[in-house]
Formats: C-alpha cells, structure tokens, sequence
C-alpha cells in the first residue's frame, strides 16, 4: 500500500508537463503499481475484519 500512494503521489508531477487529470488516470490505471493501493487497502480491511473476529 505504500508503494502504491509513493507511485500516486510522485506521478502527481505529471500535472506540471501538461497532463489532463483524464491523461494521468488512464497513465495510473494501464500500470501495475497504480493497482497497489486498493489492493492493499481490500488486504488491510480483510486483515482487520479477521483480527476483530478472533478476539470478541
């Protein structure tokens, strides 16, 4: 999940070279890492949900 924001965030700089918010989302979604964050997101909340049920 780190890699992913890291990866968003750092190609926020594409902003400056004229891309359109609709170029960089295309940009983000046809690479691997632009996939990272939700599915680590989906893993933590999976993780969570998991943890909770042990100890109730």
């Amino acid at each position: 999940m780190v890699y992913g924001i890291t990866y968003i965030i750092m190609y926020i700089n594409l902003f400056s070279f004229g891309y359109t918010i609709k170029e960089y989302l295309i940009f983000l979604f046809t690479r691997l890492e632009g996939y990272l964050l939700p599915l680590g997101i989906i893993i933590e909340l999976i993780g969570l949900n998991i943890r909770k049920g042990k100890y109730k």
